[in-house]
């Protein structure tokens, strides 16, 4: 979420990671450094869902398991994916760092692609925003997380 934070102003990166249905790595962090524009903190948090999906591929190879296609990484920022996706360096893009053109990298060795998906789609919002109470419900029945039954033994003296 850009400028999320109303002290800071920081952005906040969210992302979840499936492997096939089962969610297996998230991260909610805020930003180490304030945003010019909501397509840079976009930007700035694919980077790290990059860097992370490079290192669970690679984790995957290690362990017998190659990714043979590339893994997507849904973006709702249209602007971010065409950045990440225009080989052209624009004047307006400069402030980006350059080390978030890992992304373009990663992209050119196929070990990612970036689908679009919807922002009401977007299963990391529930990472980063706050979310009305059926949203809520909806991202944690897409994320497969169960609330289990509670079962208290014993009782209070």
């Amino acid at each position: 979420e850009w400028a999320g934070c109303s002290d800071t102003r920081r952005s906040v990166t969210g992302w979840c990671m499936f492997l096939g249905p089962a969610l297996i790595s998230w991260k909610s962090k805020k930003q180490s450094r304030v945003s010019k524009s909501s397509t840079e903190s976009e930007y700035r948090a694919m980077s790290t869902a990059c860097s992370e999906i490079i290192w669970l591929r690679g984790l995957l190879a290690e362990i017998g398991f190659p990714q043979h296609t590339a893994t997507p990484l849904f973006a709702d920022n249209t602007s971010a994916i065409q950045i990440a996706t225009n080989p052209v360096f624009h004047e307006r893009t400069k402030h980006i760092e350059v080390d978030c053109h890992s992304i373009r990298e990663a992209l050119d060795n196929h070990v990612i692609s970036l689908p679009h998906v919807t922002s009401q789609l977007q299963l990391a919002d529930i990472l980063t925003k706050a979310v009305t109470r059926p949203r809520h419900q909806f991202l944690v029945n897409k994320l497969m997380l169960l609330d289990p039954p509670h079962q208290f033994e014993g009782g209070c003296q």
